[in-house]
C-alpha cells in the first residue's frame, strides 16, 4: 500500500473511531439499562480518539494528489475545526455524565458530540470523493464501520462488568452482541456493493497491493479477517451471553476488537491503491 497514504489512512480510522464510539455511548447512555460506571468510562472512548484524530489532522500537511489518489484539499480546513470541535464536546460530554442531576445537559453535549462526528465523517467522505464511484460509497464505509468499531468496543468494555459483577443482567449483553453483529453484517452488505461497482477512475499506482478488486489478496483478507470472523465471534458471544458464560463472551468480544480493527485499517489503506471504498 502507499506510505503517502498512511497519514490519511490513519485519519480516517481514527475518525471512525472517535464517530463510532460517540454513536454508541451516547445509545447506551440513552438506553437506561448499562451502569453509569460504565457509560463515564465509555465516554472517554470519544475524548482520547478524538484528540488524535484533532491531532493527525493538524499533522497533515495537505497535497492535491498523495500518490495517484487526488484529495479534495480544501476540505482539511473543515475536518480540522470539526475535530477540534468533537474533542470539547467529547470532554464537556465525559465531565457533566459524571455529575448528578446534570442528566439533561450530559444527553445534549452525548448527542452533540455525536452530531460532529457525523459531519466529521461526511467531510471524511468528502475528502476522498473524487476518484471514487461516488461520495456514496465512501459515506457509507465510514458511517458503517463506525458503527462497527464503537459496537465491538463498547461491547468489549461492557464484558468485563459481568466479572467484577457477575449478579448483572444478561440482557443488556446480548443486545450490544447483536449490534455489533447487525453493524458487521450492514458493513459486509456495504463492502461487497462498493466492490461490484467500478471505480469512477482508475489510479496509475506502483504501490503495494495496487490490484484491481477482486483480484487484490488485501481485499479477501479485509473480507475474511475484517469482517466475516468478527461476525462469527459476534454472533458467539451472543450466544455464550444468553448461557451466562459472560467471560467467554468478553473474550470473544475481545479478539473481534482487534479483528474489527485490522480489517477496517487494511479497508481505509486499500481505498488510495484501488479507488473502491471497502
Amino acid at each position: 500500500m502507499s506510505v503517502e497514504s498512511l497519514p490519511y489512512t490513519l485519519l480516517l480510522l481514527l475518525g471512525q473511531f472517535a464517530a463510532g464510539s460517540a454513536f454508541v455511548t451516547l445509545l447506551v447512555h440513552l438506553r437506561g439499562t448499562f451502569e453509569a460506571a460504565f457509560i463515564r468510562t465509555c465516554t472517554w472512548l470519544a475524548v482520547s480518539a478524538g484528540a488524535l484524530a484533532a491531532l493527525t489532522a493538524l499533522a497533515i500537511d495537505p497535497s492535491p494528489v498523495v500518490d495517484a489518489y487526488p484529495i479534495e484539499t480544501d476540505v482539511m480546513r473543515g475536518i480540522r475545526g470539526i475535530l477540534l470541535a468533537f474533542f470539547l464536546f467529547s470532554l464537556a460530554y465525559a465531565y457533566f455524565v459524571r455529575q448528578e442531576g446534570e442528566t439533561m445537559l450530559a444527553a445534549a453535549l452525548g448527542s452533540t458530540t455525536a452530531a460532529l462526528g457525523a459531519i466529521a465523517l461526511v467531510l471524511m467522505a468528502l475528502l476522498v470523493r473524487e476518484p471514487v464511484w461516488s461520495v456514496a460509497g465512501p459515506l457509507l464505509t465510514l458511517f458503517s464501520g463506525a458503527l462497527t468499531l464503537g459496537a465491538v468496543t463498547v461491547a468489549m468494555i461492557w464484558g468485563h462488568w459481568y466479572l467484577v459483577n457477575p449478579r448483572l443482567p444478561e440482557g443488556p449483553l446480548n443486545e450490544i452482541s447483536l449490534l455489533t453483529l447487525a453493524a458487521l453484517l450492514t458493513e459486509l452488505v456495504i463492502t461487497a456493493i462498493n466492490a461490484a461497482v467500478p471505480a469512477g477512475r482508475e489510479l496509475a499506482s506502483d504501490a503495494l497491493l495496487a490490484v484491481d478488486l477482486p483480484e487484490n489478496p488485501a481485499f479477501w483478507l479485509r473480507i475474511g479477517v475484517g469482517l466475516v470472523f468478527p461476525a462469527v465471534l459476534a454472533f458467539m458471544a451472543y450466544k455464550s451471553s444468553t448461557e451466562r458464560a459472560m467471560m467467554s463472551a468478553t473474550g470473544l468480544l475481545y479478539i473481534a476488537v482487534g479483528a474489527v480493527l485490522a480489517g477496517e485499517a487494511v479497508g481505509r489503506g486499500l481505498l488510495f491503491v484501488t479507488a473502491s471504498p471497502v
